[in-house]
């Protein structure tokens, strides 16, 4: 009897230790809030509530803070409303997202300077500026607890560049954003670092590789594909929270000895009216939003349009601003749907928020075939004259009946995204438009006030 005593005693004695010697942290995480700020005021008073009660709390984004919202994208200082919003919101470290150079380098260094937080990114090279400063690695300490973040960045761009305007990241030398954690690999040696953590803007696929290939990352938090998920893959767990600040999520973890012997993720619907809101954040935020210019009429939409109907709506506009023969939209660039109801300059820039020129060019229908072949991207499309799709993926022209030959020239414009993007395939610009793709679609729609906009059932072809 007195043997089983002992027994109990000793276990319980090792259970009491092992329970010391783990650690409880929490980290918060966002990804991909492009520039939405209306539920900023309910995440300072979760994020309060946990460091009250004693526990280690991070918060953490995995990049693409800006464009998506004309409040934040047009303000004076250019992103400044999402800066200062997480920086009263107590964020830790942000890695770069691609959309962090949608404002150009020399803007994103700006607000660099202003937060006070780091960002990270381990695969570019390159920036002047607070650009130069951006390091591969961040070390974050919270009650003697310390994260090792490392930054990557996608390049899956055309020449391996981030999904950005080129002329954005020009001078910048990014490298392969998975290989690069090779050199990190010390850190897992380093005793004064309890966990290292891959903050990444790659990818559910990206964070996936990250996780089978390097042994030594305890946890990817990433962003780029808007997934929510909170799982455990391969040798380590994987964390990724949606988008457009709907949700945060909070990832409760037990460690011991630098290992996660315990994980534990929660979604939180940013948009539930129950959570509490800080009032001084939320005041701001109203001080953001009261810009009258964004909400005067300038059109009238007689339906709900789907994105393919706005894109028919986005292209013709230009097309009659630019008096050209053809234009096209990448898809991808059309970032909401023009709904029924009044039109405001805030539905325009939340259709079409990158600030992207235009670009026109004259051009055979062989090269614009050839051009479209290399493209082969999702598009919309309107034309003043007959486009035929072929079978075989060619398409025909005809204008007034009659096919235009190969030698004859016809006038296309685009935004300047494409064009740069893919400028090997066009000839060169005729003409490049002194305002951006989202200004002329306003100039239009206040040059036409009385026109009642119906794209329904519209057809590309």
């Amino acid at each position: 009897m007195r043997f089983i005593r002992k027994k109990i005693s000793l276990l319980f004695l090792l259970t009491c230790l092992i329970s010391s010697a783990q650690e409880k942290v929490i980290i918060f995480s966002i990804n991909d809030i492009h520039s939405r700020i209306e539920n900023f005021s309910k995440i300072k008073p979760l994020i309060d509530k946990e460091k009250e009660k004693g526990n280690k709390v991070f918060f953490v984004s995995a990049g693409d803070i800006f464009s998506g919202n004309p409040i934040v994208d047009n303000y004076s200082e250019k992103g400044f409303p999402i800066i200062d919003l997480l920086n009263r919101a107590g964020l830790d470290i942000s890695v770069i997202g691609n959309h962090e150079f949608d404002y150009g380098q020399s803007i994103l260094s700006d607000r660099i300077a202003q937060a006070n937080f780091p960002f990270i990114c381990a695969n570019f090279s390159g920036g002047i500026g607070e650009l130069s400063n951006v390091k591969g690695f961040e070390i974050i300490q919270k009650d003697g607890f310390s994260i090792a973040y490392i930054g990557a960045i996608e390049t899956g761009n055309f020449g391996r560049y981030p999904l950005t305007h080129p002329k954005k990241v020009k001078g910048l030398f990014f490298t392969n954003p998975i290989q690069i954690f090779e050199d990190y690999k010390i850190l897992d040696e380093n005793s004064d670092i309890d966990l290292v953590v891959a903050l990444t803007h790659l990818g559910k696929s990206g964070d996936e590789k990250i996780l089978e290939n390097f042994n030594y990352i305890d946890l990817v938090i990433g962003g780029h594909t808007n997934h929510i998920y909170g799982k455990r893959h391969e040798s380590g767990y994987m964390i990724m929270s949606g988008k457009n600040l709907e949700m945060i999520s909070k990832t409760t973890l037990s460690v011991n000895k630098g290992k996660i012997i315990d994980f534990q993720f929660e979604k939180i619907d940013l948009s539930n009216v129950s959570l509490e809101k800080d009032q001084n954040i939320d005041l701001l935020i109203q001080k953001y939003k009261d810009n009258p210019f964004f909400y005067k009429k300038i059109g009238y939409s007689s339906v709900d349009h789907t994105r393919v109907e706005t894109g028919c709506f986005y292209t013709e506009t230009i097309r009659k601003m630019t008096n050209v023969d053809i234009v096209i939209q990448n898809n991808g660039g059309i970032r909401s749907n023009l709904k029924k109801g009044i039109i405001t300059p805030f539905d325009i820039y939340s259709i079409d928020p990158f600030g992207n020129g235009v670009d026109s060019f004259l051009i055979t229908p062989a090269e614009l075939n050839f051009f479209l072949k290399k493209y082969n991207k999702r598009y919309s499309i309107s034309s003043r004259i007959n486009v035929e799709l072929k079978f075989n993926g060619d398409i025909e022209i005809y204008r007034d009946g009659k096919k235009v030959g190969d030698d004859q020239k016809i006038s296309l414009a685009m935004n300047d995204y494409i064009s740069n993007t893919y400028g090997e395939y066009l000839p060169e610009p005729s003409y490049s438009y002194p305002f951006t793709t989202a200004e002329y679609i306003i100039k239009y729609l206040n040059n036409h006030a009385g026109e009642i906009l119906n794209f329904e059932n519209c057809s590309n072809f």
